[in-house]
């Protein structure tokens, strides 16, 4: 109850921001759900919509760099509240009948809108904390309000379609409720604080920070600048084992909707139903993200993370009966969360702020890399119908990534 109250007494700008973050859920949940049916619906071929993906992908991967220079000049909380605004527009652009050329400039919207969002979110909230434990446990809260909502929307969006096959009322949607995003995000955050702090852990060394009962988790606390490898060494080595990462996730995570949709030969409001009770599970994994690190220490926290994500990727390969397919399911769900943000707001925390929006930018190229080719080796694999082989190549992925951060991560971080 204790931990539960402390996240309540995080920063205002921190609880403004989680605020505005369930618009953000709902309608990226929305889209989500929809999009890639709709394509399908126009008469897209599967291979087309993996390319769609693919090409998103390498846009958001060429804007970061620039994205994250432009972050610096013109403020975090202005660009924010803009890719807010393109995602929108992408979303009301695909809503309408196109040609593949149409849908390529829709795409182009929601990769530079997301690409602006990814790039200043994280730099952002961190800003408005005071302490590492405040970042980890901000950082855990937005993806639980993020994901929650997105649960919601999905629900919603395959209330929408009702089962037929126009999914233009859920995309138009969305696209409203992401363009209320972008006017309360610019309107109601507050100011970013314009002096820099040179080390925000301080606090935590003299006292903020939780008893050390472990060695591991003694280092856990200690502040970036105790790491002796170089801050620019550490942004390449960081962003690679990123890239490894998000490849990995991404031969699953684009197509959710759709493997579940024809492995369980499912109509699109059951598919809508379980993944909105994915979303209550991502949700629960993100709150309890903070204690796992405080209870058990970051490093053997992303280990037993990692090794329960290896497992069920392997058993969800198996043919399985529907009873055991949805709970691992779901536990898949809770995992991939758990892994993401444990790594995330770990590999963020590793740096000052003035170093924060190249990391942003980094991290955005490398994973857009490492999903883009895994996104379209997905899209082929599900072409031929084959929607097992996915999650055994996600698992082989996910052993190589282990092993990286073992050998290299582990070490610095």
């Amino acid at each position: 109850m204790a931990y539960l109250r402390d996240l309540w007494r995080l920063p205002v700008g921190v609880r403004r921001f989680l605020a505005t973050e369930a618009l953000y859920g709902i309608g990226i949940g929305m889209y989500s759900l929809v999009l890639n049916l709709h394509l399908l619906s126009r008469g897209l071929k599967a291979e087309q919509v993996g390319a769609l993906a693919s090409l998103g992908i390498l846009i958001m991967g060429a804007a970061a760099i620039p994205v994250s220079m432009l972050a610096s000049r013109l403020g975090r909380k202005r660009l924010l509240s803009i890719g807010a605004g393109f995602v929108a527009a992408g979303s009301l652009a695909y809503s309408a009948d196109g040609s593949f050329g149409y849908y390529i400039a829709a795409q182009a919207l929601v990769s530079i809108g997301l690409t602006l969002i990814e790039t200043t979110e994280t730099p952002l909230l961190f800003r408005y904390c005071a302490t590492r434990q405040d970042e980890t446990r901000a950082y855990s809260l937005m993806f639980a309000v993020f994901t929650a909502f997105t649960g919601a929307g999905t629900l919603a969006a395959g209330y929408l379609s009702g089962g037929s096959a126009d999914y233009r009322p859920p995309l138009l949607l969305a696209a409203a409720i992401l363009l209320t995003l972008s006017i309360t995000r610019a309107l109601w955050l507050p100011p970013e604080k314009r002096a820099v702090v040179e080390d925000k852990h301080t606090s935590e060394q003299n006292g903020t920070a939780l008893e050390a009962g472990k060695a591991d988790r003694a280092a856990d606390k200690a502040p970036p600048q105790s790491n002796k490898l170089r801050p620019r060494r550490k942004l390449w080595l960081f962003a690679l084992f990123l890239a490894v990462i998000s490849g990995a996730l991404a031969l699953t995570g684009s197509f959710l909707n759709v493997i579940v949709k024809f492995r369980l030969d499912w109509a699109d409001e059951r598919v809508s139903q379980l993944l909105a009770a994915n979303g209550i599970i991502l949700f629960i994994c993100s709150l309890l993200t903070p204690y796992v690190i405080e209870r058990f220490g970051r490093n053997t926290a992303i280990i037993a993370v990692f090794s329960s994500n290896l497992l069920l990727f392997a058993l969800l390969y198996a043919q399985l009966p529907e009873l055991l397919f949805m709970p691992l399911f779901l536990l898949r769900g809770g995992g991939t969360t758990m892994l993401s943000n444990l790594l995330d707001s770990q590999l963020m925390s590793a740096f000052a702020d003035r170093e924060r929006n190249l990391f942003a930018g980094m991290r955005s190229v490398f994973r857009s890399a490492g999903s883009s080719g895994a996104t379209y080796a997905a899209g082929w694999i599900l072409a031929g119908e084959d929607y097992r082989l996915p999650f055994l190549l996600t698992s082989v992925a996910l052993a190589l990534a282990l092993a990286f951060y073992i050998k290299w991560i582990r070490p610095v971080l």
